[in-house]
This record gives C-alpha cells, sequence and structure tokens, in this order.
C-alpha cells in the first residue's frame, strides 16, 4: 500500500493505539498503584483511542502541504507497536518467572475438579510445572526483545504469533476472563500486523523458495496420491483403534 495512503495512516495509528491501550490497561490492572489510579488510566486510554483516530487526519493534511516527513512518522508509530507489544509480553513473562502467574488458591484446589471453572483449570494445569512456565517465559520474553530489533523483527513476530494465537484459543474455549481474553486478542493483531508488513518476503520463503530435500522420482500424481494416504490412512487407522473398545 502507497506510504501516502491515507487508509494506512489510519490502520497503522489504530494498531498503535490498540496496543497503547493493552499496555496502560496491563499497568492499571493490579490496583495497588496508588500514583496509577483507575481514573488516570481510563483518562490515558481515551486520550490514546482519540488521538489514534485524530492523528492520521492531521498527519495526511500536513504531509499534502511537504511539512512533514511520513517515513519518520511511520518509524515512530511502528515503534510505538513494537515497543508497547515487547513490554506487555515481557511483563507477562515476568510474572511467570517470580510466581505472580499460575497461582490458584487452596480454597479453590481443594474442591472437585467438576466443580472449578475453565480458567481455574486452566491455571492449575499449566502452574502444575514450574519448568513448562520457565519455558513460557523465555518465549515471551525473549520473543519480546526480539521485536525491538529490525533485523530479528519478523523472527520474533512469528515465534509470538503462534503463541499469542495458542494463547487466545485458550482464553476463549477455555472462559478465561474478558480482561485476559480482549489482551490476547489485541497483541495478536499487533503481532499480525508486524508480521503482514513483510509480506512478501513471507511468501517468497514460505512459498516460493525451493526445498533443498531431494525429489521423489515419482509423478505428480503419484505423489499426490501419498500424501493423501498419510491423511486418511491415519484416520482409518484411529478408527480401528476406537472400534476395538466397543
Amino acid at each position: 500500500m502507497n506510504s501516502k495512503s491515507l487508509s494506512k495512516k489510519i490502520g497503522t495509528c489504530f494498531i498503535a493505539g490498540l496496543t497503547t491501550i493493552a499496555l496502560l490497561l496491563v499497568l492499571g490492572n493490579s490496583g495497588t498503584l496508588t500514583w496509577f489510579p483507575p481514573v488516570i488510566v481510563f483518562s490515558l486510554v481515551g486520550l490514546s483511542f482519540l488521538s489514534s483516530l485524530i492523528f492520521p487526519f492531521i498527519w495526511q493534511r500536513h504531509e499534502n502541504n511537504q511539512k512533514i516527513n511520513s517515513e519518520k512518522i511511520y518509524a515512530i508509530v511502528y515503534g510505538i507497536i513494537r515497543y508497547t507489544i515487547a513490554f506487555n509480553l515481557a511483563s507477562f513473562g515476568w510474572k511467570k518467572l517470580l510466581g505472580l502467574q499460575f497461582v490458584v488458591p487452596n480454597e479453590i484446589s481443594d474442591k472437585p475438579m467438576n466443580q472449578q471453572s475453565g480458567e481455574w483449570l486452566t491455571w492449575f494445569y499449566f502452574g502444575h510445572s514450574f519448568a513448562f512456565g520457565v519455558i513460557l517465559s523465555i518465549i515471551q520474553i525473549g520473543g519480546s526483545y526480539l521485536l525491538l530489533f529490525r533485523r530479528t523483527l519478523l523472527l520474533g513476530a512469528t515465534i509470538l504469533f503462534a503463541f499469542m494465537l495458542n494463547l487466545t484459543l485458550i482464553n476463549i474455549f477455555y472462559q478465561m476472563n474478558a480482561g485476559a481474553l480482549l489482551q490476547s486478542i489485541i497483541l495478536a493483531i499487533g503481532i499480525a500486523f508486524l508480521i503482514l508488513l513483510d509480506y512478501h518476503r513471507l511468501v517468497d520463503f514460505f512459498l516460493k523458495a525451493k526445498s533443498s530435500l531431494p525429489t521423489l522420482i515419482f509423478s505428480n500424481s503419484t505423489k499426490n496420491i501419498f500424501r493423501l494416504s498419510a491423511i486418511l490412512l491415519s484416520l482409518a487407522f484411529t478408527i480401528y483403534l476406537k472400534s476395538l473398545m466397543k
């Protein structure tokens, strides 16, 4: 899309506004920061949202009058997106390492499983293994750090998008709280936006680049039969196993 396009400016600023709002909500979520009360949090949230809607038109007007360098503005807005996502995700990584996540109160964990909510079951399950929590933390912190360098941006975004997509599905289907779901959706959208900036590079790498694997000496139709058989025969085998259980 043309860098002078108003729609590109609107989309970019809107994503920056969303990721900034997500970060502000994380910072104010604990409610224990006396210097950052809800009235300030939500005032900044409203300001961020309005700015993301108004600024693109101011930007476009000044660009048409040749008063600003759009390339520098884009660099700043992209930087805001990358920084807010990195800070947000890294903070969740540190929380896992410091024991502020996956903690289930005894009065909840002592109840039978069939009396637990999907949210508490999820937290109890993930909290069962500290080592697994450390791995999740490394992915979040390491991936966030990669976002802050242009050379490793695409690698970090690709890793984090897979992570956030999985987390979003968990938040949806295990009935996590609305705040967690909103956070995961916003961050997944922001990361997807960063990935799509390099859409053509991804297509070239994943779909157009030739594999270094040696080619089987079969016709294309024979190869396709073998490919399809891996899926259908595995299904038939699973149906057979199920039939033995009756």
